[in-house]
């Protein structure tokens, strides 16, 4: 099925996650959340293999994948405090979940084979991919393939019958309510299972008489796990950089307006809601840096909390070489990646190893020259509409792409949304972030230990720079020729040709030094005493 189209809340500053990583502690936590579902009565047992030469084999320990997917199991959401305590949740509520590394193709780095068994014996096999940014998909139920992405109201139905018969029942499915939004159909050996999609659920009346089908064996009925629905039959006002501009000219709004305007077109929001929601998240990742900078966090890895002494020696002591803006926002970026690491309560934006970058470069500097709540909100729908308008069929994902998609491409978001705030037109929004993302290509992704500390801190604090740095240069007049739409596809055809030893495997750049091989020995040990 074609990928959804983005939205705002669900891939630029979404979702809200316990952290450290989106795509190995928030996408296990979804992953385990829809799974669930599928298995009717009581969870007894639970295993979760991963592939050999995926992503997942070398960090799921250290980024918390074990814990994403306990919690999931568990009946709930990324965002669920309770996901620090995951094992002690499990065996309270006496589900028993191991973790293998298996030899199975790797045929996308974050797959994995689950197995969930009720207190009757009945089992359900999952395979999974967690696709960046907290994204994920379930890509085969049993035998059968499906594309579930937890943005729908998922019904499955199983049936013992042949291909013929199930495309019948699909099409009786769909006259009982015609608002699917798509239809999938998986046979093998005279049986089979339907997938529709839909944004509200089924009434139960509609599930009654889908049972009583005559060849119908199951019938179950998936919530969501995502913020916003999916809506396909949507018409969305662009999809580019370029079409944004145009409409920016030839209507005379703002980018911020046409990021709601997207954004109520794209969820069926109202206006409000859509206003409301971005406050949310505002206040999030304020809250977080500001709770990280009193350093009364434990980060439970390689590194201790440093972003409120660096604040403190940077706007104190006469020897520190005076920044700017940059006094806020570099101490902020460290401090959100820093509360990240600590799992507290933070905001992939777009991913979680670059939750950082939009709370230091744009709130930050927000704050620092003292904007209102209302400026820091429509500075944030600029940032995050340029984000979409770069991602077009692409995840933000360092599994994939490297780090220059995250902290790197989140550099080029904010400097846009600093051009916002500085007084700029949408034309030299989209020009510095064309600038800062030049700046940033090839990036690598090199977690040492597999942790989101080194050198994801740094970088986030790198990033809010450039991004800084690129809105002056660009409203000093600066051109930097190559237009985002193509510096955008750019960026992911880069990503595309690294090595998959530098996207986020542990097995090149940092994570190969002597230093890096020690962290690493010691971090497993901390992390097998913690099992």
């Amino acid at each position: 099925m074609q990928r959804q189209s983005p939205s705002i809340f669900n891939d630029i500053v979404g979702p809200t996650m316990i952290g450290p990583s989106s795509s190995h502690t928030c996408g296990p936590s979804r992953i385990g959340f829809l799974a669930q579902q599928l298995l009717p009565g009581t969870l007894k047992k639970a295993t979760v293999a991963f592939a050999r030469e995926g992503a997942y084999t070398m960090m799921y320990k250290g980024q918390r994948s074990d814990m994403g997917y306990v919690n999931g199991l568990l009946g709930r959401r990324p965002e669920d405090p309770r996901l620090r305590n995951a094992f002690g949740e499990a065996e309270k509520a006496g589900v028993e979940v191991r973790f293998e590394i298996q030899d199975f193709p790797a045929i996308v780095p974050n797959i994995s084979h689950i197995t969930l068994e009720n207190s009757l014996g009945k089992q359900v096999i999952v395979h999974s991919d967690s696709t960046g940014g907290g994204t994920v998909k379930l890509l085969k139920i049993d035998d059968f393939d499906v594309s579930i992405t937890g943005d729908c109201y998922e019904l499955i139905v199983r049936a013992d019958c042949d291909t013929a018969e199930l495309g019948h029942i699909c099409t009786y499915i769909q006259a009982l309510n015609d608002r699917d939004e798509g239809s999938s159909i998986s046979a093998r050996e005279e049986r089979g299972l339907i997938n529709l999609k839909y944004r509200t659920p089924l009434k139960e009346q509609v599930l009654e008489q889908i049972k009583k089908i005559p060849s119908v064996s199951e019938v179950i009925m998936m919530e969501p796990v995502l913020a916003v629905p999916s809506n396909r039959h949507c018409k969305l006002p662009f999809a580019s950089a370029e079409e944004m501009l145009a409409l920016s000219r030839s209507e005379g709004k703002e980018l911020w307006e046409l990021a709601v305007e997207y954004e109520m077109v794209r969820s069926g929001w109202s206006r409000q809601q859509v206003w409301d929601y971005m406050k949310y998240v505002v206040d999030t990742m304020e809250h977080s840096a500001k709770e990280a900078l009193k350093g009364e966090i434990d980060m439970r890895g390689i590194i201790s909390p440093t972003a409120g002494n660096v604040e403190n020696y940077i706007k104190k002591d006469s020897k520190a070489l005076d920044m700017g803006v940059l006094n806020t926002a570099v101490p902020w970026a460290m401090a959100t990646m820093e509360y990240s690491s600590a799992m507290g309560v933070v905001l992939c934006a777009p991913t979680g190893g670059s939750a950082g970058v939009f709370p230091g470069a744009v709130l930050g500097v927000a704050n620092h020259l003292g904007l209102s709540t209302e400026e820091k909100i429509r500075a944030m729908f600029v940032t995050s509409i340029i984000g979409i308008v770069m991602s077009k069929d692409c995840n933000y994902s360092a599994e994939l792409y490297g780090c220059q998609v995250e902290p790197g491409a989140a550099s080029g978001m904010a400097a846009a949304g600093l051009v916002y705030i500085m007084g700029g037109t949408s034309e030299q929004m989209c020009q510095a972030a064309s600038c800062a993302v030049q700046n940033i290509l090839g990036t690598i992704c090199d977690p040492v230990a597999g942790l989101v500390q080194i050198p994801c801190i740094n970088r986030n604090a790198m990033s809010a720079a450039n991004a800084v740095v690129s809105a002056n240069m660009i409203l000093g007049g600066f051109n930097p020729l190559i237009p985002l739409d193509q510096t955008a596809e750019t960026l992911f055809r880069v990503g595309r040709q690294l090595p998959s030893e530098l996207r986020c495997t542990c097995h090149g750049g940092l994570c190969t030094t002597p230093c890096g091989q020690q962290l690493a020995a010691e971090q497993e040990a901390r992390d097998n005493d913690r099992a």
